[in-house]
Formats: structure tokens, C-alpha cells, sequence
């Protein structure tokens, strides 16, 4: 696991740590670069690594739990505006700092995604409360749901080359529920 003071310089150093490890995947594969090859490129002290991660994972961990905190952390309308509006938030978010989720697929990490995901979720129940019509009984399905669903869209929009803008993801999602509903409705 990682530990990361909020000291500044601990920071630079995991961010440092973290553009090393950029640098060591273009030369090696994920599982054959170690601590001593991401200390020589980053130019932090081995000391400095371990006081701050376990193993090199965890700086894949660091990183994609940051953006998880910083896209779910900076969602601020007044009131809650809906999963669409949450959505197009998100997805913009993501549009511009895909680079982590890009690299924890081709290494085929996927469970960090979710994991630094279902993580971060709670943050928006922290701040919105419970949401009208939802049983907050099953918050925990509610939760993961959620994350399954938006971690499926993220990867297919990253496979298929992120073509398409947050705006045209929130469309298609709307799309597909639409149909979803209808074919619920008719059963």
C-alpha cells in the first residue's frame, strides 16, 4: 500500500516516482523493471521510494486512487443535478487524464481501476446525502453498480481510441438506457 504524507515534497516525490515509472514501462515490461531501475530514472533515493510505497504497484495505485479523489471530489453543483450531469463531469475529467487508466489496462490491472473507484464513491454520498428514490439500504449495490458500469464505458471508449467527447458518452449512455427502459417496461 502506499503512504503518502500531504507534505509537499513527499508529493513531488511520489509524482517524480510515478514519471520515472512512465519512463521504465517504455523500456521493460511492467513485471520486469524493479525499485532500482524506477530509482535511477526518477532520481529519487531508494530510501524515499519505501517510505512512500511497498512495491511498484502501489504507485499505479497512488496515482489512479488521486484521480479517482480529484474527479469525484470536484463535482460541486449546489445540489445534486442528476447521474447524467455526474456523468458528463466524469467523463470530461477523464478525456484529459486517461493516461493512467491507459497504462493500467495495457499492464492488465483493471482491479486497481475498480478498486481506487469503489473507494472514492462514498465521497459523493458524503456530500449529497442520500439521493431521493434511491434505498440506500443496498447503498453497496448502488455503489457498484455504478462503478461496474462506468469503469465498462471508460474501457471500451479507451480501447476503441477515445474517440468519442464526454458530451457524445453521456449521449450514448441516455441511448442505451432508453432502450434498457423500454425493454423493461415491456417485460
Amino acid at each position: 500500500m502506499y503512504h503518502i504524507s500531504k507534505d509537499k515534497r513527499a508529493v513531488q516525490s511520489s509524482e517524480l516516482i510515478y514519471k520515472g515509472l512512465l519512463e521504465c514501462i517504455k523500456k521493460k515490461p511492467f513485471d520486469q523493471f524493479t525499485v532500482s531501475d524506477l530509482q535511477k530514472v526518477s532520481g529519487v533515493a531508494r530510501t524515499t521510494f519505501y517510505r512512500a510505497f511497498d512495491n511498484i504497484s502501489d504507485v499505479l495505485y497512488w496515482k489512479c486512487d488521486t484521480c479517482f479523489y480529484e474527479v469525484l471530489g470536484s463535482y460541486h453543483p449546489k445540489l445534486f443535478q442528476g447521474e447524467l450531469d455526474l456523468a458528463r463531469h466524469y467523463f470530461d475529467y477523464w478525456v484529459n487524464h486517461s493516461d493512467i487508466l491507459e497504462l493500467l489496462m495495457q499492464i492488465g490491472r483493471q482491479d486497481i481501476i475498480y478498486a481506487c473507484h469503489m473507494k472514492n464513491a462514498d465521497i459523493l454520498q458524503q456530500r449529497f446525502g442520500e439521493l431521493p428514490g434511491i434505498n440506500m439500504k443496498h447503498g453497496n449495490y448502488f455503489i457498484a453498480i455504478r462503478t461496474g458500469f462506468t469503469i465498462s464505458i471508460l474501457t471500451v471508449w479507451l480501447k476503441g481510441g477515445r474517440k468519442e467527447s464526454a458530451d457524445e458518452l453521456v449521449q450514448i449512455i441516455e441511448e442505451q438506457l432508453s432502450i434498457l427502459t423500454k425493454s423493461i417496461t415491456k417485460s
